[in-house]
């Protein structure tokens, strides 16, 4: 078995089907991708492409409703950040204590990670649905407050944060799994010996976090290129782009550029800002969280 694991030929034969695929279904699309934003051509193969230059990264960087998807990715990505990690290490923290029910809360948080998203959307369209027939406005008039009913997805005021709260409920039970991952790695007697004398937020900040900030790197990471990239659930909640371009985001711009309006050099020169906003903010990320130690056990 030893000499199988050190033949050279078994382990090319294992990792050229996979390098395969990563050349075929992420590598050469980038590259295309990228050589296709320096030219103007319609998406139609009779047609020859025009070399343009920088000029679709010009029209775009002065296009008012990218502009406006990129404030509206970089809302949903600080917001995110800030509920779906928290709330999904804050979850698996509470699980983890208190064994009773695990396994029914744990597949309770995690089932809406593994439904569709077209399936997702549908409900939450039907909790936001703008007259007293959807289920947020029915239960605010249950409850008293028919004054606080909402055109929920078409508010400009409202229609980003609800397509926040659709994908953090969405993606929490995700993070809550790998923060229990994260804690069953840690050794009980690791915990024990770390736990004396150290209670509530103390030992929440001095010790779980330290522990766990790998894994919350990883989360966090996820978050924001998740996030930067995020189409589906606002192409299905909100397909224009929302009152005002108010919930417009980058992929979404994208592809109505390329295949609702057949300018695929602009969507490819939008894709490609889109490669490198999560690139460059993903490193800025890790570089910020690397500057706090992890603690070894």
């Amino acid at each position: 078995m030893e000499k199988i694991r050190r033949n050279k030929k078994v382990i090319a034969a294992f990792l050229i089907p996979a390098i395969l695929i990563y050349l075929c279904f992420e590598l050469i699309p980038v590259i295309m991708s990228i050589y296709f934003s320096f030219n103007d051509w319609p998406g139609i193969q009779a047609v020859a492409l025009k070399f343009v230059g920088l000029k679709n990264y010009r029209n775009i960087f002065h296009n008012a409703v990218f502009l406006k998807s990129l404030q509206n990715v970089l809302i949903y990505v600080v917001i995110s950040v800030i509920l779906q990690v928290p709330l999904g290490f804050g979850l698996g923290l509470l699980i983890h204590h208190f064994k009773r029910g695990q396994r029914f809360f744990k597949a309770a948080f995690f089932i809406p990670m593994i439904l569709s998203v077209t399936a997702v959307a549908l409900l939450w369209n039907f909790i936001y649905f703008p007259t007293e027939k959807g289920i947020l406005n029915s239960l605010l008039i249950k409850i008293g407050l028919a004054n606080c009913m909402q055109q929920w997805l078409v508010n400009p005021k409202t229609s980003l944060m609800c397509l926040i709260i659709v994908s953090t409920w969405t993606s929490v039970g995700y993070y809550m799994i790998i923060c229990l991952a994260g804690l069953t790695s840690i050794p009980n007697s690791v915990l024990e010996a770390e736990l004396d004398g150290a209670t509530g937020w103390k030992k929440i900040w001095n010790i779980y976090i330290p522990m766990l900030w790998e894994p919350l790197k990883m989360s966090t990471i996820m978050v924001i290129t998740g996030v930067l990239k995020i189409f589906d659930t606002v192409y299905i909640l909100t397909p224009t782009g929302g009152t005002n371009n108010c919930t417009i985001v980058p992929a979404l711009l994208m592809y109505n550029e390329a295949y609702r309006y057949g300018h695929y050099g602009t969507g490819s020169a939008i894709a490609t800002v889109i490669f490198v906003l999560s690139a460059a903010v993903s490193i800025l990320s890790l570089t910020l969280m690397n500057k706090k130690e992890s603690i070894e056990y």
